[in-house]
């Protein structure tokens, strides 16, 4: 008895360290910029609540270069190509304005830039291109790197294909993958990483989403071969014009960015368009400003939400564990209450 006892509780205990968020309460209104507290349990810690750095370029003066500028949250940093992106009103995910980035004057290096150490990362955006003439024989829509470029990791689209790279000092992996873009068409991308504990060590992660797919994921992945880490990252990164034999020679894009969100935690909350995180197509990353185990509070973005929209919650917490069933929400409203139970039957009262 005293053995089964103690495998049962050897059982509970690790139910409980892998047990996903749970939502319960949401109060406040789901209207933009409007606070919200979450209510639950597993969401584990984030020491800092706010992202490193998100923004919906909304504050941004028409034309002007976003360079180093003050994001919504934190701030933008310098790197290759940085000096490309504009504020701009022509598209837009969300809201009025976005950030455009374009490749004429023959511009290859087009990136929002942030600088730093990164052993995790989660970064979030919507993309949308319009090629002048045919696809690029190498877009990347993103990429890290890292000990004077001796490490390296990027989503890489040819005209014929697409892929994952990562090189860490002499070592490089490349996957295919189901990645791709459409002609004027938004796109949500999601990228979760986790470098290599120590140099060498094969426990790495990388994982990519497209609209709410998991198109690229791989573990055990070797990410460095020393101490170093990641230390810049590059969103809208590249556009290739030139042509190789596989891919013909192209006339350049123009790429919008919006609704940017980078943080060196994969603990986040998002609002999604289905009663289930795999199921749900549409996701809008929301901005935390308290983070803790049972609560979480953040600033509301419905992002393309309409309101009176129905919606629902998804708290992730740092090892990437979301809450199964999703909370309902209403857009400019507040949360769902439950339904009224049932009328009983074959009750008898004695």
């Amino acid at each position: 008895m005293l053995r089964i006892y103690c495998l049962l509780v050897l059982l509970l205990l690790e139910a409980s360290a892998v047990a996903a968020p749970v939502v319960t309460a949401a109060e406040g209104t789901f209207a933009a910029g409007s606070a919200v507290t979450l209510r639950g349990s597993g969401f584990g810690a984030k020491p800092t609540a706010a992202p490193l750095v998100y923004d919906s370029f909304e504050a941004g003066t028409l034309g002007a270069k976003v360079l180093t500028n003050r994001a919504t949250v934190g701030q933008w940093d310098t790197g290759a190509g940085y000096d490309v992106g504009v504020y701009a009103s022509d598209q837009a995910w969300a809201g009025a304005k976005s950030v455009k980035l374009s490749t004429a004057g023959g511009v290859y290096n087009l990136s929002l830039a942030k600088n730093g150490s990164f052993s995790t990362l989660y970064m979030d955006w919507h993309v949308r291109i319009h090629y002048q003439s045919v696809p690029s024989r190498n877009y990347k829509p993103f990429r890290l790197y890292g000990a004077n470029d001796a490490m390296q990791l990027n989503s890489v689209i040819l005209c014929n294909g697409s892929g994952m790279s990562v090189e860490a000092g002499g070592s490089s992996s490349f996957w295919w993958d189901a990645t791709g873009y459409s002609q004027d068409k938004w796109q949500h991308y999601q990228v979760a990483l986790k470098e290599s504990s120590a140099a060498g060590r094969a426990d790495g992660i990388v994982k990519m989403y497209i609209d709410g797919v998991l198109v690229s994921t791989h573990t055990g992945v070797v990410t460095r071969s020393s101490s170093a880490h990641w230390d810049q990252i590059r969103i809208g990164h590249y556009w290739a014009s030139d042509g190789v034999p596989d891919c013909p020679a192209n006339a350049g894009a123009n790429i919008w960015l919006d609704d940017v969100f980078i943080d060196t935690s994969w603990a986040r909350v998002e609002i999604g368009n289905a009663p289930t995180y795999a199921a749900s197509s549409r996701r809008e990353i929301q901005i935390p400003t308290a983070w803790a185990d049972g609560t979480v509070g953040i600033t509301v973005n419905p992002g393309a939400f309409s309101a009176g929209t129905g919606a629902y919650l998804y708290v992730t917490d740092a090892a990437g564990n979301t809450n199964a069933a999703g909370y309902p929400v209403t857009i400019g409203g507040g949360a769902v209450p439950p339904p009224l139970p049932g009328v009983p039957t074959n009750l008898h009262v004695q």
